[in-house]
């Protein structure tokens, strides 16, 4: 039977202490676990120490739901503490959690061993899917982690911003680049404090549903301004069933926040649509977003809209499929021949835009369309992306009908890895006209492989996430 073995090693700069507490509260492992995995801590007793068990629930693989009760075998503040599988989908699983104070920083050290059942087989899918699952877990953590202990700059006029959809990944990552800027900022939720994730904890997360008006009008008590950003889960696998379409989600969703908007005093509202946007626009997502419009303009309130193309970044879950894809398999599968002319835009351009337009005249009234500064064919970008992440993969292209097919008995899945709309959306072509927003905002855009780099790359985590060069580790 063999053992794996799993070292990490990241410098965080903030006092021992401080870093051992945060660890150490069972509660803050869905914080840094990546929302794809769908944990859910089911235990009520969470006071940290020697023998506590701790049972959870997570979503690993298509949505497909397993239990993990884990044990504490060690409990040695703030110096560690470590804790082994009772029950969950591994054979066996041992992992020791070390602190160690590095001047006013401190390192924390995770060394992990782990069995696999049923065998050969076991040991097939740690190589396709485990190991490389695993990583990305360690990956997430060390961007999360930064994100959580991350340092507002000074503001002397800041503002009261509500992020709708500010647990998403553009909400997510414009609520980071507001609370960065020194704002007050209050993301809108449907979880409440369960959806914080890599916000820091500075961040206010208030509990309101967009799919419902009560409570909407509350939640927006003393915001100066809202930027919506909502997005339904497992976009853009639409769920029909739950609700989870985007004329529910981004169109009606958008109109009940600008009414309730209305009602609490909001002074400015800035909405993420989409480049297509329009009245009579082929695909019903364009539609959708073109309603939204419709209420922001309408609002009587001071407004600004961005259309983006296709946004890339470490939460995104567009060009991350195709990362996942190869680091699970020997060849990409891509939806079509990879033709399509596409402009990506990095998230953090996207929220310095976003929190621009809050502050600067310019933006007033203005729709802009951004994307990246290189325009570059599917195929391209994909190859980039693998180039960064240092995967050597076959792309292979499919015939979208067959695709298409493909994906419908995916559909009954609680979170469908591909529906046909959703190969649609994907095979779509994304450019823009940047010259309105170079004219009244001029800027900087990130091209595409300097973006990668910062969450795909060697470095992207400072050079402090280290993973064991002999992964298969020994036999016994």
């Amino acid at each position: 039977m063999v053992t794996h073995r799993l070292n990490a090693s990241l410098l965080i700069d903030r006092p021992l202490d401080e870093v051992f507490a945060f660890f150490s509260r069972p509660e803050n492992l869905g914080r840094i676990t990546p929302r794809s995995m769908g944990f859910e801590l089911r235990s009520t007793d969470t006071e940290m120490r020697d023998r506590l068990e701790i049972e959870y629930r997570v979503r690993p693989l298509l949505g497909i739901a397993t239990g993990w009760r884990s044990l504490i075998t060690e409990y040695d503040p703030p110096n560690g503490f470590r804790d082994t599988q009772l029950k969950g989908p591994y054979r066996s699983w041992d992992h020791r959690h070390s602190f160690v104070a590095e001047g006013d920083a401190t390192r924390v050290i995770d060394e992990v061993e782990y069995r696999l059942p049923l065998g050969p087989m076991g040991e097939l899918a740690h190589g396709l899917v485990v190991r490389p699952q695993l990583e990305e877990v360690f990956r997430h953590r060390a961007r999360t982690i930064r994100s959580i202990f991350s340092e507002a700059q000074p503001n002397e006029r800041p503002l009261t911003v509500a992020v709708a959809g500010g647990s998403g990944f553009v909400g997510g990552g414009i609520a980071a680049e507001l609370d960065a800027r020194g704002h007050r900022v209050i993301v809108l939720s449907r979880q409440g404090d369960a959806a914080r994730g890599p916000l820091p904890d500075r961040v206010e997360v208030r509990a309101a549903d967009a799919m419902r008006e009560e409570g909407l009008t509350e939640a927006l008590a003393g915001a100066d301004a809202l930027v919506i950003a909502l997005a339904f889960r497992n976009s853009p696998m639409e769920a029909p069933r739950r609700g989870q379409t985007f004329m529910e989600v981004d169109a009606a969703g958008t109109e009940r926040l600008v009414a309730a908007a209305q009602q609490a005093g909001v002074k400015r509202l800035v909405y993420l649509s989409g480049a297509g946007a329009a009245p009579d626009a082929e695909r019903h997502w364009f539609r959708a977003k073109w309603r939204a419009e419709e209420a922001i303009r309408g609002s009587g309130l001071a407004w600004t809209i961005i259309r983006p193309t296709w946004i890339f970044g470490p939460r995104d879950v567009s060009l991350n499929r195709f990362i996942g894809f190869a680091r699970q398999l020997q060849f990409v599968p891509m939806t079509n021949f990879g033709g399509q002319r596409l402009a990506p835009v990095f998230i953090d351009d996207i929220a310095r835009l976003a929190a621009d337009s809050l502050v600067d005249p310019a933006a007033d009234e203005q729709v802009f369309e951004i994307g990246g500064p290189e325009t570059l064919s599917m195929r391209q970008i994909i190859a980039s992306a693998l180039r960064v992440a240092g995967i050597r993969r076959l792309i292979a292209p499919g015939p979208s009908l067959l695709l298409k097919l493909a994906a419908v008995p995916l559909t009954v899945l609680p979170s469908p890895p591909l529906t046909p709309d959703a190969i649609d959306f994907i095979n779509q072509p994304a450019t823009v006209d940047l010259a309105p927003l170079m004219e009244r905002m001029p800027r900087r855009l990130t091209p595409l492989e300097e973006g990668l780099e910062t969450y795909l790359g060697p470095t992207s985590a400072h050079g402090t996430l280290v993973f064991d060069p002999d992964p298969i580790g020994s036999h016994s």
